[in-house]
């Protein structure tokens, strides 16, 4: 899958704790979205499909906490569906 991501100028992270359900984010260079499962909401790395996880700790280790400052972007995925 290849993201290209353009960076505002003075654009400034934010905790992931102020984040909706459905808002999109970078963190360490990977993209992500707020999701909501059984009244549990968490960040979704888009790329893995799971829980997103600390920097140095990627694919497992601990997740991502409300206090971690994350970037909010916005992106258009477009996808085919082959088969």
């Amino acid at each position: 899958m290849a993201i290209t991501i353009k960076r505002a100028k003075n654009e400034r992270g934010i905790k992931l704790g102020c984040l909706n359900i459905g808002d999109t984010f970078l963190y360490d260079n990977r993209v992500g979205v707020m999701v909501d499962r059984n009244g549990h909401t968490f960040p979704l790395d888009l790329l893995t499909c799971g829980e997103m996880h600390h920097r140095g700790s990627y694919p497992y280790g601990p997740t991502l906490e409300p206090e971690a400052i994350v970037l909010p972007i916005s992106i258009e995925l477009t996808y085919k569906v082959v088969g």
